[in-house]
């Protein structure tokens, strides 16, 4: 049985405030790591459930594996939020198989569907599998759809090897557990077994050769997890997926996925670390940050809460390890939507714990969200005013700015009256961080604001625009070697 993974593309969303933002973000980026080179195609990441997934197939003797990777084709799109089908169809064709899995993201699931579609179209007897972070909450919208044939729920470690078992012994798919399909009378229905999660120690090694060595020319990092799990309940996350309670993969397996990931594509590859609150256990994380520092020549990212920065261990540890850049989910500077929205944040602790990140001489980034519905305009305008004023107390080298989006699987979409909300629809093609908000609050229109975040673009933009306080800017007139990607929007 040949099984295919599809890198489902997304489609860039022309927002001109996004040019001189990305580049004054970047040329921070740039600072704190000397030397760093540039992405080929626009990556930006390998996508890590499918080689995830990969090993986990692997492990059940599923080793006739391929990728079909729309996300870095140039021509995936004959306009914005246009597919090419020709192009589709052919990139279909070129890696047929037997079953093609999809892992979409909200914003793209609608593409995931047209090349769903198109594999129908090419090879009408293949099987089609949705799964992942929008199509676990989705799941009966998502299994309705005439090109889907299964949705995995949840966690699929157990789940894929079981349905393809089944698919490979006639079809009978009563007994596999974490599925929706749609059943007899054509409605969705789900299976009654359930699996318990994996322990980290058990998930087999991921298939790291997945793609080809060359595509870590296409990336900016390799992400790297150490734990699974996150036990704050922000209204906003969809971290529903991997479970409340963090649970630790054993150190010898993370070094030798990062030796491994590296050797195949590149040595010079720094690490993300993408577990959301990656200090959040001091003990577990000093053990961690002690193996890297051993280890030697790993330089890396993490991101993580501003109360989980609180131990000095941690902070001196960070930077001998290897650590240069800190991404803290900041969010806003509304006390009150803190109360609402991100547990256990405290605002006037911002400013001490910044400083002894800086000291420690780590730069830090912070997450910022403009548009929570118990806000009015003027107090998206004061939230980032004060991020402008922690970058220019140098505590902060950067920001990001996201509008707020209340993805399925989130308190906001599940239930959006408790937070003052209304959605104004499910065309998930706008549910979209650049674009403005699906839903309407008494305290602000979509429009106004979309307008505080087109403003906030701006003034981020000239708050970035300084020397870097830690490493150098570059040289007048080279800025536009940094490469292609911030050249555009992007999501």
């Amino acid at each position: 049985m040949r099984v295919a993974f599809v890198h489902t593309p997304m489609s860039t969303v022309p927002v001109p405030q996004r040019q001189g933002f990305w580049q004054n973000f970047d040329i921070q980026y740039h600072a704190a790591y000397p030397g760093l080179r540039h992405m080929k195609n626009n990556m930006w990441e390998l996508p890590h459930w499918m080689l995830w997934l990969a090993g986990v197939l692997v492990a059940r003797d599923f080793t006739d594996l391929g990728v079909v990777d729309l996300y870095t084709e140039p021509n995936a799109f004959s306009a914005p939020g246009t597919m090419a089908s020709d192009i589709v169809e052919a990139a279909v064709r070129a890696q047929p198989a037997d079953v093609y899995l999809f892992s979409p993201m909200t914003v793209n699931l609608c593409y995931a569907y047209e090349i769903a579609d198109a594999v129908k179209r090419v090879l009408p007897g293949a099987v089609v599998v949705f799964g992942g972070v929008a199509a676990t909450p989705l799941a009966h919208e998502v299994a309705a759809h005439p090109s889907v044939d299964y949705v995995v729920v949840e966690r699929g470690e157990q789940a894929l090897p079981a349905l393809l078992d089944a698919l490979a012994a006639g079809g009978d798919v009563s007994d596999v557990g974490h599925l929706v399909h749609r059943g007899p009378d054509g409605a969705p229905v789900r299976t009654s077994r359930r699996y318990r999660d994996l322990a980290p120690a058990e998930i087999p090694f991921p298939k790291v050769d997945l793609f080809p060595s060359g595509t870590g020319e296409d990336i900016r990092y390799l992400r790297q997890v150490y734990a699974l799990g996150c036990p704050y309940k922000c209204t906003f996350c969809t971290i529903q997926t991997i479970g409340r309670r963090p649970d630790y993969f054993p150190l010898d397996r993370v070094r030798d996925e990062i030796r491994a990931y590296r050797e195949h594509y590149g040595n010079h590859h720094n690490i993300y670390w993408g577990d959301e609150t990656f200090t959040l256990h001091p003990e577990h994380t000093l053990e961690l940050l002690e193996m890297l520092e051993q280890e030697g020549g790993i330089n890396y990212d993490c991101q993580t809460r501003l109360n989980c920065l609180t131990d000095e261990r941690i902070l001196h540890k960070l930077r001998s390890s290897g650590c240069q850049w800190v991404e803290i989910g900041l969010e806003t500077g509304v006390q009150e939507s803190h109360e609402t929205h991100k547990h256990h944040m405290k605002l006037g602790a911002v400013k001490d714990t910044l400083k002894k990140v800086r000291d420690a001489g780590l730069a830090a980034c912070a997450f910022t969200v403009n548009g929570f519905p118990d806000q009015s305009p003027d107090d998206m305008r004061r939230s980032i005013d004060w991020v402008c004023g922690l970058i220019a107390e140098d505590l902060l080298q950067a920001t990001y700015l996201f509008g707020l989006v209340p993805y399925p699987g989130s308190a906001m979409f599940e239930q959006p009256e408790r937070f003052g909300m209304t959605l104004l629809h499910r065309d998930f093609r706008l549910y979209h961080e650049d674009l403005p908000p699906v839903f309407t609050t008494a305290r602000a229109t979509p429009d106004e604001a979309y307008a505080v975040f087109l403003e906030g673009l701006g003034l981020f933009a000239q708050a970035m625009d300084k020397p870097p306080y830690f490493g150098a800017a570059p040289a007048p007139g080279t800025a536009a070697a940094y490469g292609t990607f911030w050249a555009d929007a992007h999501v």
